[in-house]
């Protein structure tokens, strides 16, 4: 995997990522994840920098590329 990090902001708040997710933002997510491989489409708040919402694992390069062009990611 190359390690894409793609975002976009939705409003004042919170962003859009897609990326793959460090130890300390899975923590902040309070999920519990079996597979941490991958990239994760997730959500953060700039009010409150250890609020992580996973929203959907991506398994592949590919699929992270497919997904970044369907939300206009950059």
């Amino acid at each position: 995997m190359l390690n894409f990090y793609f975002s976009a902001n939705l409003d004042n708040d919170r962003t859009l990522c897609l990326a793959p997710l460090c130890e300390r933002f899975l923590a902040a997510s309070g999920q519990e994840i079996t597979d941490p491989g991958g990239y994760f489409l997730y959500e953060r708040r700039a009010s409150d920098p250890d609020s992580v919402r996973i929203i959907a694992q991506v398994v592949s390069d590919e699929a992270a590329l497919e997904l970044r062009g369907m939300l206009n990611l950059a």
